[in-house]
Formats: structure tokens, sequence, C-alpha cells
């Protein structure tokens, strides 16, 4: 049977060709959106590696500030310790605490992390000592900020296992900088700017992971740096007590409005909404990729039953001599489903040489290996069972009929 639904498809190779380009089509953007969707889920499955639950942000800013802009934010860091103080004293307030780029949102902060040898990129955030504690970061090797890092001559840094394993590989991070700067590079800079780049971050801990963009983002290198206590923040983290409503953010503008007159909250936001936020921007693209293969999908399985219903008017006769033959209704069912399946997997075959281009050019960034073997197979079973489907309604068709009247048919 095999061998005669090859000849018959090849004696029809015009009207098939057009057929297996369309399914060659949508069986690379089904891989596209089944491997992306597949890369989504396995990062979903991983821990986050801080808490968001309960935590809120609290952007501040100077009213001089926002009437003049360009000014500069004088007495940042007294500003800072007033609000995060009075924060604290909040009744429902477990923990306040500055941040410098607050997880799970659009904002975008990678540095060049060079060691004496090799650069790595890494992402970035700056917090206050206490900060790592509060959200639950996890330290699997080393210590986290502690009084130790008090008046010394370094910058105390947290760093990711994906950031060991890049930079250092089977080495031993702890205590190593990770800022080696060139002199002519710091000799371009302001003095006051130059200090402050000059000095050496050291690595003190290592943590399980940070994903700063949320459980669908990737595990990206990051180092997590003390906020130098000289410094200054206007972005800020509460932490409440569970169930707090959101009519608390009205005695939070308040006490920061109390605690540094001239100062104000301008943006009160749960993390989990932040989070929520990040989410749809994140699925945003996936969806409408879904939407385009399903839109193909959906063509593909017009184009087969319009070419198989043809191909059983155009075959009556020959189908009547077969079931005259002896060949039940089943057996015609089964070629006809089998023809319009090979006209799948050359498709298949078509499409499976364009999709390998993915993960081998690195066309799409998150399509690797690891996600395209397992996308491929999905994909194939999608297009092929589409195939199947789309075959079953003109092969029953042409299966009820009687071997008289097919024979008959003109």
């Amino acid at each position: 049977m095999f061998e005669h639904a090859l000849k018959l498809i090849w004696n029809r190779r015009r009207a098939n060709l057009l057929v297996i380009v369309e399914v060659a089509v949508a069986f690379v953007v089904v891989f596209v959106v089944v491997a992306l969707a597949l890369r989504v889920w396995s990062n979903y499955q991983r821990p986050l590696g801080f808490t968001y639950e309960n935590v809120w942000r609290v952007v501040i800013v100077n009213e001089a500030v926002v009437r003049a802009p360009g000014r500069s934010q004088d007495g940042m860091r007294e500003t800072t310790d007033d609000v995060l103080a009075a924060l604290r004293r909040l009744p429902g307030v477990e923990a306040a605490h500055a941040i410098l780029s607050t997880p799970v949102t659009d904002a975008v902060w990678v540095t060049p992390m060079v060691r004496a040898d090799s650069i790595v990129k890494a992402h970035q955030s700056i917090m206050d000592a206490g900060a790592p504690a509060t959200l639950g970061i996890r330290v699997v090797a080393g210590r986290s900020f502690g009084p130790q890092d008090e008046g010394q001559d370094y910058i105390p840094a947290l760093v990711t296992r994906v950031f060991v394993e890049r930079a250092f590989g089977s080495e031993n991070p702890l205590g190593a900088r990770i800022n080696h700067i060139k002199a002519t590079d710091l000799a371009r800079l302001p003095p006051e700017i130059a200090a402050v780049a000059a000095r050496e971050v050291r690595v003190v801990g290592v943590i399980d992971d940070f994903r700063q963009y949320g459980e669908f983002s990737d595990a990206e290198p990051l180092v997590i740096q003390r906020l130098d206590p000289n410094a200054g923040s206007t972005q800020l983290f509460v932490k409440v007590a569970p169930g707090t409503q959101r009519t608390f953010e009205e005695r939070i503008i308040a006490t920061v409005a109390a605690a540094a007159p001239g100062w104000r909250a301008v943006l009160v936001t749960p993390w989990e909404q932040l989070r929520a936020t990040m989410h749809q921007e994140t699925l945003r693209p996936l969806r409408m990729g879904a939407t385009l293969g399903a839109f193909l999908l959906a063509m593909v399985a017009l184009g087969l039953i319009g070419i198989v219903w043809q191909d059983v008017v155009r075959r009556t006769q020959e189908i009547g001599l077969r079931r005259a033959a002896g060949a039940s209704a089943a057996r015609v069912r089964s070629q006809i489903v089998l023809e319009t399946v090979i006209v799948g997997v050359f498709g298949v075959a078509i499409g499976t040489a364009i999709a390998a281009q993915f993960p081998l050019l690195a066309l799409v960034a998150r399509i690797d290996w690891t996600m395209a073997l397992p996308a491929l197979v999905v994909s194939a079973a999608i297009i092929l069972a589409l195939a199947a489907l789309a075959a079953l309604y003109p092969a029953w068709l042409a299966a009820r009929r009687e071997p008289a009247d097919a024979l008959r048919y003109e």
C-alpha cells in the first residue's frame, strides 16, 4: 500500500507541491512557537530566586527636581535614611529597603564585569545590606552582605551560579575581583566618578539564582552589589503584612511626605502587579506567533481537505474497482489517509531542514538545541495529526460509495 501511495502522490506532484510548501511554512512557524513555548514553560518551572509576595515598590522624587528638571537631588542619602526609618515604623510594614533596580520591571541594566583575562556581560542590581535577606535570596556559597564589609575599601557583591560558570568556570569565585578597569579608561573620567569606578567589586557570596525579569526569563549572569552606605536611592521597597489592602498606599504616601518635606512618593506598586505586567509583555509575542500559527494551520487543513476531496472525486472509478475487487471500506479510508499523511511528511521534511537553521545559526536567541529537538518532534506530530484529520472526512465519503454506484460514475 505504501509504494502504491507514493506512486499516486508522484503522479499528482504538481497538485501536491503547493500543499507541501504550505505544510513546510506552517511547520516552521509552529516549530518557532512551540520552541519558545517550551523555553518559557521550562523557565517557569525553575525557582525565581527571590520572593515578590507582599513586597511593594515605592518611588520617591524631590518636588524641586520635578519643577526644575536637571537639578541634583541634594541630601539623597539622608532623605533615603529618613524615609526608610519612617516606613519601618508604620504598622503593617515588616521591612523597608533601598534598591536601584527593581526586579520584574522592564529596566535593563547590563554591565561588563571584567576579570583579569575575560569580560562577562552581566545584569546588575544594587540594594542595601538587609535587602537580600528580606527578599529570601538564598546564598549557596560564601556569605551575604554583613558587618564585616563596613569600612572596607571594596564593594561587596553577590553573583549567580550562571555568572560563576561563565566568568570562573570551575574556579572558586569567593574573594575575587570582578571589575578590572584600565588606567587609560579611568583617566578619561571625571575624578569623582573615577574614584568610584576604581573601587574593587569583590565577590563575597554565590546565590542560587535571581531572575531579574520574572519566571519566564532565562537565567542570566547577574551581580548584586551592596548599595554604598554614603549613597541614597529614589527607589525603595517595603514588605507588608499578608492581606494588606491597596488603600495602605495612602499611608505610605503620607509617611514619605512627613518624613522628607519637599519629597513625595510618586509610585507605589505591588511587585505582584509588576510581575503580572512583565508576564503579559513576555507572552505577547508568543500569543501573536500562536495566532499566526493557528491561521496557517487552518489554511493548511483547508488546502488538504480541498486536495483530497478533488482527488477522491477524480478517482471514483478507481475506488469502485478496488471495492468490487474486495477491498473493504476501512482499507480505502486508510489508503486515502496514508497518502495525505505522506504529503505531510514531505512538508515536514522540508520544514525540518529550514527549522534546523534556527539553533544552528542562532537565528532566534532563545531557541537552542535543548528546545529545538523536542519542538521538532511536537511540531511534526501536530502537522501529521492535522494531515490525518483533514483526510478523514473525504476518505469517509469515498468509502461509503457502493461499488456499483462508483463504477457507473462519469
